[in-house]
This record gives structure tokens, sequence and C-alpha cells, in this order.
């Protein structure tokens, strides 16, 4: 094995350094030696450096051991600025965050409908309206589709139109910032591992909005697969003799279980004697409403829906057997109408024993972060692949 140069040795030392203080601040000096097993000097001397770099600023002074108070180090929250964009809904939406994940300010950008250059361009749209006047430490993409993470290529997005699209040389050439590109539901697996309660180092996010994707995270870290494909059962036909899909094939998830789906399903149904009888077209909203209220067709429509996604969520469980499925997006508003549902299908399709050892709820992160949940695992990309700081 060949022997770490000087420079990478401080580099790994510096990203230990930081690493400490993003985990325990505020943290004096000493601590940090203590912790990383590095030596005083070196600890002063690599603070010294992320001070005058902004990611750390002096905090005030801790209690004193004996002598003197210590001063006291945290990730300096008004410091380098990260940008964070969600592009998986019929708006792009996107946030200017602190280091913290604390939002600056947010934007958005009307999409639907839009595909191929327009679709990019809108996406530039919403990035110019975000631009901090200060520094930019990186931006990070939560998109949908195939997306080779390791150099921002987005494979392929059906319902965007894009082939092959190289977002993160676009994103770098036109911004002169680091830029990283991921799929939208392995992203929101990575804020709910990294800002929520996960219960281990295994879990695996089933995220529905407009469509529908698993993200997984194995041994601490995104499994992305092969051909970073792991977790894309949207496009896994669930009936063969179902609706045709937009990728070409007849009985998807995404044609049952999705948003547009549920509310589609909802559209067909008879509703003259329901809660949803006379609202055209019906909304998502006004559907959340009715089930929330136990209205049978929504009820119905939503049971059915939950059905075909504890399925899928079936082989995953038995093809990794991860035993907990957090079920994120727009679908959480649904409460425990949809989530019996999935649980239920879930159990009656896997072993017993793995059935009764596996959970499936809804995100631990608190209100405002579900919202935001690819947003933060936006973020969360840059804050692994630039600071090393996060996993």
């Amino acid at each position: 094995m060949q022997k770490a140069t000087r420079s990478q040795t401080k580099d790994h030392n510096s990203r230990l350094v930081l690493k400490t203080i993003y985990d325990s601040a505020p943290i004096s000096r000493a601590d940090i030696a203590r912790r990383t097993h590095l030596t005083r000097p070196t600890v002063s001397a690599l603070a010294t450096e992320l001070i005058d770099s902004g990611l750390v600023s002096e905090v005030g002074q801790g209690p004193s051991a004996g002598g003197k108070r210590p001063t006291l180090l945290a990730i300096n929250d008004v410091g380098p600025c990260l940008l964070a964009l969600d592009l998986s809904g019929d708006d792009y939406c996107g946030a200017l965050m602190s280091l913290r994940g604390h939002v600056i300010r947010r934007a958005t950008q009307p999409a639907a409908g839009l595909r191929g250059q327009a679709a990019a361009d809108c996406l530039y749209r919403l990035a110019d309206d975000l631009l901090p006047d200060g520094s930019l430490l990186g931006i990070g993409v939560a998109t949908p589709g195939l997306v080779d993470p390791h150099r921002g290529v987005i494979w392929r997005a059906v319902n965007r139109g894009w082939v092959d699209l190289p977002l993160r040389e676009a994103l770098e050439g036109r911004y002169g910032r680091p830029a990283y590109v991921a799929n939208d539901s392995h992203m929101a697996a990575l804020a709910e591992f990294t800002y929520g309660a996960p219960p281990g180092n295994n879990l695996i996010v089933i995220r529905v909005s407009q469509g529908v994707g698993a993200g997984v995270i194995l041994n601490g870290r995104p499994f992305y697969g092969d051909g970073f494909g792991a977790g894309e059962i949207g496009h896994v036909v669930v009936n063969v003799d179902g609706r045709l899909c937009s990728c070409g094939n007849r009985g998807c998830l995404e044609t049952t279980s999705s948003i547009p789906a549920i509310l589609r399903a909802a559209a067909t149904t008879d509703r003259r004697h329901s809660l949803l009888a006379g609202s055209e077209p019906l909304t998502w909203p006004q559907f959340v409403a009715a089930a929330l209220a136990h209205d049978p067709v929504a009820v119905d429509v939503a049971v059915r829906a939950g059905g075909h996604l504890g399925a899928a969520a079936a082989h995953l469980v038995g093809a990794y057997n991860i035993q907990t499925i957090v079920l994120a997006g727009d679908i959480s508003a649904l409460g425990d109408v949809f989530l019996d549902a999935v649980q239920a299908e879930m159990h009656q399709r896997v072993l017993p024993a793995m059935a009764a050892a596996t959970t499936v709820r809804y995100p631990s992160l608190d209100a405002a972060q579900v919202a935001d949940i690819t947003i933060l695992g936006a973020a969360a990309l840059v804050l692994q692949r630039e600071l090393g700081i996060i996993l």
C-alpha cells in the first residue's frame, strides 16, 4: 500500500476535525484532540485554517476545568452557503442553505410539462434566483430518473425527456462552483439518514409524489447499484393489463400508486355520494381531506394504491432484508389510511419472521424538514462530497 503524502494526511486530519466540530459543537480544541487522537498543536493549526476559510467560528467560552476557560468552536452558520435544488415536482423547488441545513432563501419555478432543453433552462432560472452574494460551497441537485452520481450525468429521466444529460458539467461551467447530481429518492433517503433518527445503518425510503422511487442506505452509505438504478421501482410492472406508462410499459407502479395515478383513479370512480362529488378537476388537497374524513371512495382508492406499493415494498424487503421502510413525499399527507394498507400488503407477501421485524413508517424528521426532505438530501450530498462531514 502506498504511503499517504503529507498533503493527503493534512486533508484527512482537517476533515476529521471539521466532522468532529459538526457532530459535537460547541466543542473546545482540547476535546477535539481527545476525540480524534490528534495532537493539540495539530488541532489548533487546523482549527485556525478552518476559521480563516469561514467554515468554523469561535462561539464563546466553555466551563473551566481549573484553569483558563476554553474557547468553543462550531460550524459557521453565516459562512459559505449551499444551493440545493429539487427537480421532482411540477414546480422545481430550491433553497439557499447554511452549512447546518437552515434555509436562508427559497425559490420555485413552474416546470409542469417542460421537457428537454426547456426543462433544463427552467433549472438554470431557479439557480440564478438563488445565487448568494457571498461564498457558495457547492450545488446539489436531486432529480428523477437514472443518474450517475459520480459523474453527475442523468442517463434517463422519462418525464423530463432527458437522455445522457451532463448536468454536473453544465452547472459547473455556468456557475464556476462544484456541483453534484443524484436521484431524488436516493437524496430523500440520505436526508432521513442524516437528519432523522434511523435505528441503524440500513434504511429504505420510498418516495411517492408525481412519481414513485426508492432510495437505499446500506451500511451507512447510499447504495446506487451497478447501473445506478437501485430502488427504481416506479417502472416495475405490478399490473400487466394496466394503464400505459410514459416509459412504454403497461401497469407500472407509477400508474397505480403515484399522486397523479391516485387522483386519476378517484376521478374515474362513481363519486355521486362521496365528499369528492363535484370536484372538477380533483386536486390532491381535496382527496387528502376526503380520505382523512373516512370518505369511502377516497379510502378505497388510497387502500388500493397502498396495496400495490406494499407489494413492491415486499420485494425490497425480500431482496435487502432491511427492517426500516420509510414512506416520504406528498403521500405522507394520507396518514394511517395509506400507511396501514402498505404494511398489510407487505406483510402478506414476505416470510412472517421478516414481516414481523420490518417497520413501515413516515419520516422521523420534523414537519418542515419532511417538506424539504429532497432538498435536505441534496444539501447533504454537497457536504459529503466537499467536506466529508456527512456519513
